[in-house]
Formats: C-alpha cells, sequence, structure tokens
C-alpha cells in the first residue's frame, strides 16, 4: 500500500469530518479558514487515496428496534477452510460485525438483535454454520463506549503522530 502524506489542513479537514459526520464543503472552508475549493480538491483526494468512502450517517440502531447486542464466540477448526467459515457467518442476519481471532476462539461475531427470540434463531443459525465446532454467546448488558468514528477516538497527541509519522 503506498504512503498517504497529510498535512494540517488535511489533519484538520479529516477529523472535523469524523467529528461532525457530515460533508458541508461551505461550512467546512469556513471553519478551517480555507478555500471552499481547498475542501473540494481535498475531499476528492480523500476518496481517490481511499481514506473516504461512501457517504457518512448513522442510524439509531436502539430507535430501529435493535437494542440487544450479542457477542459471540465462535471455534472451528484452523486452516484455510476458516476463512469461508468467517465469510459465512459474516451473512448471517444481524450480524454487525466478525473478527478473526488467534487464541482458543476462532471469531468473535458482534449482532445487534429485537429481542431473546430474534437472537435464538441466530445462536441456531450460527451453530448450523458448517465449520462450526461450538459457540459462546454473551448479552451485553450495558454499553460504555460504541463509537463508529476513527479520529474522535484520538487524543491530539497520538493523533500528530498518526500524521507525522
Amino acid at each position: 500500500m503506498a504512503e498517504i502524506t497529510l498535512d494540517e489542513t488535511d489533519f484538520r479537514l479529516l477529523r472535523e469530518l469524523d467529528e461532525n459526520g457530515e460533508i458541508d464543503a461551505d461550512e467546512i472552508a469556513e471553519e478551517l479558514d480555507v478555500s471552499q475549493s481547498t475542501v473540494y480538491y481535498r475531499l476528492e483526494k480523500y476518496r481517490e487515496q481511499g481514506i473516504l468512502t461512501g457517504t457518512i450517517s448513522h442510524l439509531d440502531r436502539h430507535k430501529l428496534g435493535l437494542g440487544m447486542t450479542a457477542i459471540s464466540e465462535i471455534k472451528t477448526v484452523y486452516g484455510p477452510e476458516a476463512k469461508e467459515v468467517g465469510e459465512r457467518l459474516a451473512q448471517l442476519s444481524g450480524v454487525q460485525q466478525v473478527y478473526s481471532m488467534i487464541g482458543e476462539m476462532s471469531f468473535y461475531v458482534i449482532s445487534h438483535v429485537r429481542d431473546h427470540d430474534h437472537l435464538q434463531s441466530l445462536i441456531e443459525e450460527i451453530i448450523e454454520t458448517d465449520g462450526v465446532e461450538n459457540s459462546a454467546t454473551h448479552i451485553v448488558l450495558r454499553t460504555f463506549k460504541e463509537e463508529s468514528r476513527l479520529l474522535v477516538n484520538y487524543d491530539d497527541e497520538d493523533l500528530e503522530q498518526l500524521f507525522n509519522s
């Protein structure tokens, strides 16, 4: 992967995008005291470099009735077929994230479901997934942090090191 070089304006622009979640070039240009053309040029550059993808929006899963979060630990046979198991798990309805792990368990699956019945159906699908040896599912009682934005999770010192490395 090619090295991406970012300057102070890039840093400020990306942080503004990450914090506010919207792309309003006029507003961002005014906030950062740069021209609108600078904002448009840099947004296009970020898209070309793959830094910025899609349109930013946030759906409130609780308001949509998906208030229960489950974390499932999945054990599979180690080997090339494990990737295929991960891909099958990622296709299950309600699955938000699938992580391949090193350790006792092969995958961690994070899901958002409506209720216990919905969770039971998902657990049954997980167990029936070809290649799954066993699983254990945990229900989240309280969430202390659930942040999908990236840069807001780092303090200024860490961000400076990231953009100046």
